[in-house]
C-alpha cells in the first residue's frame, strides 16, 4: 500500500541507518536514535581504523563532547557514536515518516490525502522527547476516521 514510500525512504536513510527505527515500538525519539547509533558502532578494529582515517572530524568532535578516554580504540568508536547519532538527527523527519509509514502498511490503515497531509505536518514536529507511542497514536486516530489536525 505505502511500499514505493516507504522503499524512497529506506534507500535514503541506509547510510544513516534510520530504517532501523521500525526495530522498535515504543520510547523516547532521543532513547532510541542513541540505542540505534550505539549498536552500529563498529566491534573489529581493522573497520575502526578504516572508518576513522575518513572521519577525523567526528572523532575530534566526540572527543570534545565525551572526552579523550585514552583509548584510541573508544576514541574512534566514541567517533562513530557521535557521527551516527547526528546522521539520524539530521533525518529526523524522513526517518519519522518511515516509521509511520511502515506502521500503517503492517496495520493495513489506508489514510486519505488529506489525513496524509496532516501525518506529515505532525510527523515534522515531533522533537527527541516525543514518543514513538505517540506516532503510533496518532496513526491509530487516522485508522478510526478522526481529523487529528
Amino acid at each position: 500500500m505505502y511500499d514505493d514510500i516507504i522503499n524512497d525512504l529506506k534507500l535514503e536513510l541506509k547510510f544513516c541507518y534510520g530504517s532501523d527505527i521500525t526495530n522498535y515500538d515504543s520510547g523516547y525519539i532521543g532513547d532510541v536514535f542513541s540505542e540505534i547509533a550505539d549498536s552500529n558502532v563498529d566491534i573489529y578494529t581493522s573497520d575502526l581504523f578504516e572508518w576513522g582515517k575518513n572521519n577525523l572530524w567526528y572523532i575530534d568532535e566526540a572527543t570534545k563532547e565525551f572526552g579523550n578516554s585514552n583509548d584510541i580504540i573508544k576514541q574512534i568508536q566514541q567517533g562513530q557514536y557521535y557521527a551516527y547519532e547526528q546522521e539520524l538527527y539530521e533525518y529526523k523527519d524522513d526517518i519519522m515518516k518511515y516509521f509511520a509509514y511502515s506502521y500503517l502498511n503492517d496495520n493495513d490503515i489506508k489514510i486519505t490525502e488529506d489525513q496524509e497531509e496532516d501525518l506529515e505536518s505532525y510527523l515534522c514536529s515531533l522533537d527527541s522527547n516525543d514518543t514513538l507511542d505517540n506516532i503510533i497514536d496518532y496513526c491509530r486516530e487516522l485508522d478510526k476516521g478522526y481529523d487529528i489536525a
